[in-house]
């Protein structure tokens, strides 16, 4: 809930901050706010915050402070030629996704047909007649021979 003196608190420091932004020091300010200086910290730091920064913008002569004639257009063209860097590179960065869907289409599409075409191959390897059979790596005839040298162990045993 709102505090009724928090309220006046804000409202005090509020209108002895606009006080102080419009007079050139704290000797303008009224008694009250002279007292609400004096016992609101917040409102001493930000008094002393103007009252330098005023005394630093005292010793800066007004010339340099004003831009010169072609301050704008040059400010201008300027941020007119970064926004068509990065629109460039946005632009060349857009064509990386078109780029990466077609190559993924494509590569999906040779895998299918190599997949394909490897499939169908050995079916018609071995249905020509012409051709040999193709041995399969499981059925040799040195499997069988190693067959024969092994000795059932109720033959050793003997």
């Amino acid at each position: 809930m709102w505090s009724l003196t928090r309220l006046r608190q804000h409202q005090a420091c509020t209108r002895l901050r606009d006080s102080l932004e419009d007079a050139a020091g704290a000797a303008v300010l009224s008694a009250d706010q002279k007292d609400h200086l004096a016992q609101c910290a917040e409102c001493q730091a930000v008094a002393d915050d103007m009252l330098m920064s005023r005394a630093i913008f005292r010793d800066v002569p007004a010339s340099a402070t004003l831009p010169g004639p072609w301050f704008a257009p040059r400010v201008m063209a300027a941020i007119a030629a970064r926004e068509s860097e990065l629109r460039q590179s946005l632009e060349a960065w857009a064509a990386v996704p078109r780029f990466a869907a077609r190559l993924t289409w494509i590569s999906a599409l040779a895998l299918l047909l190599a997949g394909g075409w490897l499939y169908e191959s050995p079916r018609a390897a071995q249905n020509t007649g012409n051709q040999t059979t193709v041995e399969s790596l499981f059925d040799s005839a040195q499997s069988q021979a190693l067959d024969d040298v092994l000795l059932p162990s109720t033959e050793r045993a003997q």
